[in-house]
């Protein structure tokens, strides 16, 4: 796997433009939202109070929520637990590593990197296919009218 390269604003980015981390917004919203919810002696994610004020969190299923909003391996994990290991185009039930995480709306299309309501566990030929259709499709409009009609003889 390709070195994660640190941009100006602290957003980790993978060699192939995936999204790994936004550690500047971790280290300064999430740190705040962190800190607020210990005073508060309720979870950060939920608002369910708090038995002491060591951890902001109240279960495991609200730390991985709350980290997946900043780290894509924590947003990936939530996900496939949220999904039950379950491939959302076909119903097939597989083992986490023959899965994926996919954007249901692309982030080139505007789509939200770490949002939960954008992220689907999808199997591996689903997400091929997925994937196959969208640049199909985004080749086909990147194309003039005139080489449109001349690929399609």
């Amino acid at each position: 796997m390709p070195k994660a390269a640190p941009d100006a604003a602290g957003v980790r980015v993978e060699a192939n433009g995936r999204i790994l981390a936004l550690s500047s917004a971790w280290f300064s919203d999430g740190a705040r939202r962190r800190a607020d919810a210990r005073h508060a002696a309720k979870c950060v994610e939920c608002g369910v109070a708090l038995p002491n004020h060591r951890t902001p969190y109240c279960s495991r299923r609200c730390r991985w929520r709350f980290h997946g909003h900043y780290f894509w391996d924590s947003a990936r994990s939530y996900v496939m637990l949220r999904d039950r290991y379950r491939c959302r185009i076909c119903g097939t039930r597989r083992r986490a590593r023959e899965l994926d995480v996919d954007h249901i709306l692309e982030i080139a299309r505007g789509g939200a990197a770490l949002e939960y309501s954008n992220l689907q566990t999808v199997c591996r030929a689903c997400h091929r296919s997925k994937t196959r259709a969208f640049l199909r499709e985004r080749g086909a409009a990147d194309l003039p009218g005139e080489a449109l009609r001349g690929r399609e003889a």
